[in-house]
């Protein structure tokens, strides 16, 4: 059994070497860059001691239903009010267009 290895064999070694030697320097940078920048343990441990506490209030989830009801009657007012809006006709008794013309802002040189 002979085994031989020619320039073009050693190239594709080189190749692959490189290939795998670049993912796992991903992976390492990737590992450092999270250690680095992933809060200290007792920054996370208090977070989820506070998490943990607001979810068992129940006060503040019937204070959060009431909030929801108000806005939904809110929500419901300002649909009856934009749709009386929406039938009425103009003044006059006909609709009429308003064009206008754009405006030149020289601060920003926007057009409205």
């Amino acid at each position: 059994m002979t085994l031989s290895i020619d320039g073009t064999d050693i190239g594709e070694i080189i190749e692959i070497a490189s290939l795998v030697g670049t993912i796992v320097t991903m992976l390492v940078v990737g590992l450092l860059v999270y250690l680095m920048v992933r809060p200290p343990r007792h920054v996370r441990e208090r977070r989820k001691a506070e998490a943990s506490r607001v979810e068992t209030e129940p006060l503040d989830a019937e204070e959060l239903v009431r909030l929801l009801d108000r806005m939904d009657a809110r929500l419901e007012v300002l649909e009856r009010a934009v749709a009386d809006e929406t039938r009425r006709p103009a003044i006059g008794g006909r609709q009429t267009k308003q064009v206008l013309a754009p405006v030149e802002d020289r601060d920003s040189g926007r057009t409205e």
